[in-house]
């Protein structure tokens, strides 16, 4: 049984005194090789908290590509090379509803992730009229294409299947559709190369259906939302 990505997205919901607190239970877990725990919190909080804990795994929750020098209020991906954060999260749906970020630019953003050395956690999933209309794997299949490139050799990648409308509505798909949409995103995935991918589910995760979740087949960890700001939560994982 290998190793599942467990990635808490903490989104706007903290500030730094509660950012801190659930670190600081986070700092305390012993090493597992069950779980591998990322947190994403505010962007604004990083520093203060990779700094305090040093032995915690951070990932951003998005970089953009202005560039340095004159771009006010971007967030370049020096930056965070710089201050040894590994993984940044790519494409969330509230980043591509919020900020118009489309799978072309999730493409231009993996290619400056991989060229920094960086580990992205690239997001997909469908909204409920395609998954309702039964056409959510040519949807993803689309996404694929366009953010993946077969010419490329990728080291390290996260994909996140996330469907739109179970992102905080306490809606998901069946168990069965979850581990199906995963083998499908799997062997869609053999066209390209990769040294190692793993495919995670998000959407509306938490302690009532994370150990299920988890003991699917083909999916290698999960994506948490809201339910990964509660330190009830968060120890599930020590």
């Amino acid at each position: 049984n290998t190793m599942k990505y467990i990635i808490f997205n903490w989104k706007s919901y903290l500030n730094l005194k509660e950012s801190i607190n659930l670190s600081k239970i986070i700092s305390r877990f012993k090493k597992s090789k069950k779980f591998k725990i990322i947190s994403a919190p505010n962007n604004f909080f990083h520093l203060a908290l990779s700094k305090n804990f040093k032995k915690n795994t951070y990932a951003t929750q998005n970089f953009d590509l202005d560039g340095r020098g004159a771009s006010t209020g971007s967030l370049d991906v020096s930056h965070l090379i710089e201050n040894k954060i590994k993984y940044t999260i790519i494409g969330h749906s509230e980043m591509r509803s919020n900020h118009g970020e489309t799978d072309k630019i999730v493409s231009n953003k993996l290619e400056a992730s991989i060229n920094n050395k960086l580990i992205p956690i690239v997001c997909i999933g469908e909204s409920l009229n395609i998954y309702k209309s039964k056409k959510t794997k040519n949807y993803l299949r689309s996404q694929i294409n366009t953010i993946f490139k077969r010419s490329q050799k990728y080291d390290q990648i996260i994909l996140a299947y996330e469907p739109l409308w179970s992102i905080g509505t306490g809606l998901t798909p069946e168990l069965s559709e979850i581990d199906d949409i995963c083998k499908f995103l799997t062997k869609i995935l053999e066209k390209y190369t990769f040294k190692k991918i793993n495919i995670l589910y998000g959407g509306s995760v938490n302690l009532s259906n994370i150990s299920e979740i988890l003991k699917l087949q083909f999916v290698n960890g999960v994506l948490v939302g809201s339910a990964s700001t509660k330190s009830s939560f968060i120890n599930y994982f020590k």
